[in-house]
């Protein structure tokens, strides 16, 4: 702090920590990171709450129906277009995102299976939540992993202040309200003398009386004024987030670990991988014959087994060397070297593993045929490989002077979902388990049954290409759903209707 006096009142001292107001320094209190802040650019307008309110509307529509279809579609699809009016997206990126957001919310029309309803809806909500965030300043393209946290919690800050928000202009009317008061006033008299009234005239005229009969459930009622709040409260948040002060760019942590602890890590994690490898080679030789003896194991059943576990090994070493690499100090670029070389042994060694385990699921359904689980194993287990190699790409200096690994990583999974969504697993389940049934005589016929209206048409198409015996097991499967659709406008899904067709038509 410095000891002499400043030359005028509201002076910082040298170290920016203290201010003299004229008598004494007082510590000056830092301002409020922006992702923490709910300041905003702009105020709420009527077109604001106007396009909050019918949001709700549509969402109320969509929730009453409890379950996905085009009430779910058209919410999200107006929810993007109001973010870009109302909103005032103008940066080509947020542009972007809101128009692959649209993208997923119609899929929630086109599918029927919760493998991919439940991911499209998480991606739609998130695109557009991006989007909002991005309205002025920030790209996928330099998205790090804090920034990505304080983009989240700011955008939860601003859910929970939209309501506020949006009701604002309502508020500011009320200059315009109170022009109304004598109207309202007579209202308030002529209400009780206008139901005694109607009472006595309709106790003495029962058609008269009739008028007054409304079917009016209360319970349903409040359920829609619910639905119809939370959703209008969701579009006001979107759109206070658009209108919020830009998230500046945030490093890593101050904090960091040594070098040394980093590489003692990841030298430790090798070895275990290096002992892994030889374990394969073992095995796959022949020369661990006589320890699976011992274990009580075939290399049948340890083939076909530990898929899951791999893949969780895989899971957490990925989560390992990101961690390691924000939080580490490797000032020196001798460290820099030696933790790129060990995180790409490692990388290296964690593919083979994604491999192992690709290997071992397979040789499993080979055995037992196919699931939604095990399909999107194999899925995971493809996309985790790709992630690896991104990874790798980043530590050996790949686009040094941005932070792209986290968008890449976002951006491979909706290419991902967006690729399951266009090939519709569940039918992709039913042809690998037609395939399997070919060679094997045998079928799964309770666990088809199971699956969603995606698969119908497959199921039902599937029964020239199988035994004779399983037809009978197969057309159970598929024909046990409804045979025609007419649902409530909100609910429709075009897989549902297609499934029923194809059961009209085929059973």
């Amino acid at each position: 702090m410095a000891d002499a006096s400043p030359a005028q009142v509201g002076q910082l001292s040298p170290d920016g920590r203290w201010r003299w107001d004229g008598t004494a320094w007082l510590p000056v209190t830092p301002p409020m990171p922006a992702w923490a802040s709910t300041r905003t650019r702009r105020q709420a307008t009527g077109t604001t709450l106007g396009a909050a309110l019918l949001i709700g509307v549509i969402a109320d529509q969509a929730l009453r129906t409890g379950t996905f279809g085009l009430g779910a579609s058209l919410t999200l699809v107006i929810a993007a277009t109001v973010a870009i009016t109302a909103g005032r997206l103008q940066r080509v990126e947020p542009l972007i995102l809101v128009a692959a957001a649209a993208v997923f919310a119609l899929w929630l029309t086109l599918r029927a299976s919760p493998w991919l309803l439940w991911p499209d809806l998480l991606a739609s909500l998130g695109l557009l939540g991006l989007a909002a965030s991005f309205a002025v300043r920030g790209s996928v393209a330099d998205l790090g992993i804090a920034e990505l946290a304080a983009r989240g919690f700011h955008a939860v800050v601003q859910l929970v202040a939209g309501a506020g928000f949006a009701a604002r202009p309502a508020v500011q009317s009320r200059g315009r309200i109170s022009a109304a008061a004598p109207v309202l006033r007579g209202i308030l008299i002529a209400v009780p003398v206008a139901a005694l009234i109607a009472a006595l005239l309709a106790s003495a005229d029962p058609v008269f009386a009739s008028f007054f009969h409304l079917d009016v459930d209360l319970g349903s009622l409040l359920l829609d004024v619910f639905y119809i709040a939370a959703g209008a409260w969701c579009a006001a948040g979107l759109l206070r987030l658009a209108a919020s002060e830009p998230v500046e760019r945030i490093g890593g942590p101050v904090w960091r670990l040594g070098a040394t602890e980093a590489l003692v890590v990841l030298a430790v994690l090798d070895a275990v991988f290096a002992a892994f490898a030889v374990a394969q080679v073992l095995a796959a030789t022949g020369a661990a014959a006589e320890t699976l003896r011992s274990a009580g194991v075939t290399y049948a059943d340890y083939a076909r087994n530990g898929f899951f576990q791999l893949l969780w090994v895989s899971g957490i070493t990925l989560a390992l060397l990101v961690l390691f690499s924000r939080i580490s100090n490797f000032a020196e670029r001798n460290t820099r070297l030696a933790f790129t070389v060990l995180a790409c042994f490692a990388i290296a060694m964690t593919l083979l593993i994604d491999v192992v385990a690709f290997r071992r699921l397979s040789l499993y359904e080979e055995a037992y045929g196919f699931t939604m689980l095990r399909l999107y194993s194999h899925v995971f287990a493809v996309w985790l490989g790709v992630v690896f190699v991104l990874l790798a790409a980043e530590f050996l200096g790949a686009w040094r002077s941005r932070r792209w690994f986290v968008g890449a990583t976002m951006a491979t999974a909706l290419v991902v979902l967006l690729g399951l969504n266009v090939a519709s697993p569940e039918a992709l389940v039913v042809a690998l388990n037609t395939s399997h049934a070919q060679a094997a005589h045998k079928i799964d016929s309770e666990y088809l049954a199971e699956l969603s209206s995606d698969a119908t048409p497959a199921l039902l198409a599937s029964r020239d290409q199988i035994d004779a015996a399983l037809r009978a097991q197969v057309t159970n499967a598929a024909c046990a759903g409804p045979r025609s659709y007419a649902p409530p406008w909100a609910a429709f899904n075009a897989a549902d209707a297609q499934a029923a067709a194809a059961r009209q038509a085929g059973c």
